[in-house]
């Protein structure tokens, strides 16, 4: 009896100690930690995977990661929890590497703030350097010493080094600030930091050093490799282009669809670029940006990304058709029947980019109607202005605005004399109402070569160029390619 007495009280006792932080369970038992892996297919709240890398976070590094500043403090996560020897005092700990730290679990402190820590990379890269100690002094709000290093902190480093955590994140300073790879840096126990002028003024002054990063190299680990997906501008207005950016150490195979558009990349220098059009009445509502990585080890990484669409300014207009030029436009079915066969070409896609730098006007001439504008005519109808009028006289040429190539030149009862120019990965540009097309189907034109001359054919109360732009079907405001350098 006293034994089972003895035995329930130990039981109690053990439930009463802290509970030590949730382990990831994600041990790497066969490859290597560094190893990528793919997305989950049902997500967790309690775990974060990172496309990025290729890695997960969970449980209490999750935490940890969060409370201390995230990924402008350690970056992305470079490999899964793993078991490592410790080289600052030999035992065996569960450890994550991250590009700027490596997160270790000490379960002889579950329950205390001390349960994860960072390990000392900054006195572990320094692998026994030693640099000049400062002379004493009294420490001021700016400029403090540490009699236990022997070294100072100041100014902006020390304002950095408080507000971030200070001693029990980055330990305490074991140089003096010196000059390293162009940048003013500091090393501690933990980490190093750098002074980054290029982006004085912003948060990222102050910068940690990519140790963790720096110690799996010198272990001989394979790096897992990065892919980062950026996008320009970040909220898009109504008729207006987004740009999406994969930046990749390796090029790989690479998916993507904004609100269920698919998207068209070509390379370009070390990232691949693609363009994703946002039409002039989308919903203003967040749209979705899906990204889908075939890394270089076969793993998929998939991105998730929303877009803010804000709203256009467009015009309103009401406009009176003249009652011949509407007999002259033949039956719904002709409309109909062009109209398809305008997006038709649309849809086509060179698969190479065939535009350089900005787009120029086809002619000058004020703007009678703007891109995006909303007409209403008398006696019924509605539309949206997917291009822009150019208010200038019959007969002036009309200029190819960039590289491209000519895939259709004809006359039509709505559009008159059209024509169209590929300029690759799904942008076109058209031009309606011509008195007279100069190019035929197949010609490769250049900025400035003529193409036709204004005129007042097909749907047109008078001499006018219609100068529409579209990425697919979608209409996008030209003057953005005129403002705009797109890569």
């Amino acid at each position: 009896m006293q034994r089972i007495s003895l035995l329930f009280i130990l039981v109690l006792m053990l439930s009463m100690l802290p509970e030590p932080l949730k382990a990831q369970n994600n041990f790497v038992e066969t490859g290597q930690p560094t190893d990528s892996r793919p997305a989950p297919t049902v997500k967790s709240a309690e775990v974060s995977y990172f496309p990025e890398t290729g890695h997960y976070l969970g449980y209490g590094f999750r935490l940890y990661w969060q409370k201390n500043g995230g990924l402008a403090q350690f970056g992305y996560p470079l490999t899964e929890e793993f078991k490592e020897r410790n080289p600052a005092d030999g035992k065996i700990y569960t450890v994550q590497y991250f590009e700027r730290a490596r997160f270790e679990y000490h379960p002889e402190f579950a329950g205390t703030s001390n349960e994860v820590e960072l390990g000392l990379l900054g006195l572990q890269y320094l692998a026994g350097r030693r640099f000049p100690e400062a002379q004493p002094f009294s420490s001021t709000t700016d400029h403090y010493y540490f009699p236990e290093t022997r070294h100072s902190l100041s100014y902006g480093f020390k304002r950095y080094w408080d507000s971030q955590g200070s001693l029990a994140i980055y330990g305490y300073p074991v140089s003096e600030e010196t000059s390293e790879g162009g940048y003013i840096v500091q090393y501690f126990e933990r980490a190093r930091f750098e002074y980054h002028p290029e982006l004085k003024g912003t948060p990222y002054e102050v910068l940690l050093g990519l140790l963790g990063t720096a110690a799996l190299e010198t272990q001989g680990r394979r790096l897992p490799t990065t892919y980062t997906v950026n996008l320009d501008p970040g909220a898009v207005v109504q008729g207006r282009t987004l740009a999406v950016m994969v930046t990749a150490s390796t090029l790989a195979n690479v998916s993507s669809s904004l609100d269920g558009i698919k998207l068209n990349f070509v390379v370009d220098g070390s990232r691949l670029v693609a363009f994703a059009p946002v039409s002039s009445n989308a919903a203003l509502k967040p749209q979705l940006l899906k990204t889908e990585i075939v890394d270089n080890t076969g793993v998929i990484r998939r991105f998730e990304q929303t877009v803010q669409v804000v709203a256009g300014k467009f015009d309103q207009q009401t406009i009176q058709l003249d009652p011949g030029v509407e007999a002259s436009l033949g039956t719904a079915e002709d409309a109909k029947r062009e109209r398809e066969r305008d997006f038709g070409i649309y849809a086509e896609v060179t698969p190479t980019k065939l535009w350089d730098g900005r787009f120029t006007w086809p002619c000058n001439g004020p703007i009678t109607t703007e891109f995006g504008s909303r007409r209403n005519y008398v006696g019924g109808g509605s539309e949206i202005h997917d291009g822009i009028d150019l208010g200038v006289a019959g007969g002036t040429p009309i200029l190819a605005p960039q590289y491209g190539r000519v895939v259709l030149a004809e006359l039509q009862k709505v559009r008159g004399n059209i024509v169209i120019i590929d300029h690759g990965l799904g942008l076109h540009s058209a031009y309606f109402h011509q008195s007279k097309i100069k190019v035929k189907v197949g010609d490769l034109v250049s900025p400035g070569d003529i193409i036709g001359w204004v005129g007042t054919t097909g749907l047109s109360t008078g001499a006018h160029l219609h100068w529409e732009m579209r990425l697919g079907a979608v209409g996008i405001d030209p003057q953005e390619w005129i403002r705009r350098t797109f890569p």
